[in-house]
């Protein structure tokens, strides 16, 4: 995937109005002229959306597989959420003990968030960001579950012009960056909170 998808960057770029009329069960179409035909073209452009951003996270994952699988246990994670990819990690001699990884689309702010996510709530979080040395906590992360701790905002840049092209690898390599510093010690350690504690 040399570039991201014209449709989920409009998507992104128009995230209220997409959800308003794309992903709502009732649709708001009052005030749209030719509400029929606008509610076509955006079937077309969300479900289209959908593939992009679906490519693009087959396009982050083989890097995520491949740093975890040579410090611990994972295992990929198939969910109906198209804008998250997840794992789920353990280390290699007590794959009982897991925690969750993965990178979300935030679609109100444009990012990609990679995360981690394990048992103990906002207690979990502390310690995440001690083993870590950073993160931002589920509390500055609305809608997001207690235990979760997010890596790095990564901004997905929209253009004025959604002809122009955004190139996918930097931001692949920017989620990979992310990863990059867990070891085999983080990946006990997260998964000793995530034994020990519950929730909270």
């Amino acid at each position: 995937m040399a570039n991201l998808g014209k449709c989920m960057l409009f998507y992104l770029k128009y995230a209220p109005e997409m959800e308003r009329l794309y992903e709502a069960e009732e649709r708001k179409v009052e005030g749209l002229p030719n509400p029929d035909q606008v509610l076509k073209k955006i079937n077309l452009v969300g479900d289209t959306a959908k593939r992009e951003v679906a490519e693009f996270r087959e396009t982050c994952a083989p890097g995520i597989d491949e740093h975890f699988r040579a410090i611990s246990a994972v295992q990929r994670i198939n969910t109906r959420e198209i804008w998250d990819l997840s794992f789920k990690v353990a280390p290699k001699k007590a794959p009982e003990r897991q925690f969750w990884i993965g990178v979300y689309i935030d679609r109100d702010r444009s990012v990609l968030m990679p995360w981690v996510w394990c048992r103990g709530g906002h207690r979990a979080e502390d310690e995440l960001v001690r083993i870590l040395g950073r993160g931002i906590k589920s509390a500055r992360l609305p809608g997001w579950d207690s235990g979760t701790v997010g890596l790095v905002d990564i901004k997905i840049p929209i253009p004025e012009r959604l002809e122009e092209p955004v190139e996918c690898d930097s931001l692949v390599a920017q989620v990979q960056q992310a990863f990059a510093s867990f070891n085999a010690r983080n990946v006990e350690e997260i998964a000793r909170i995530a034994s020990n504690r519950g929730e909270a």
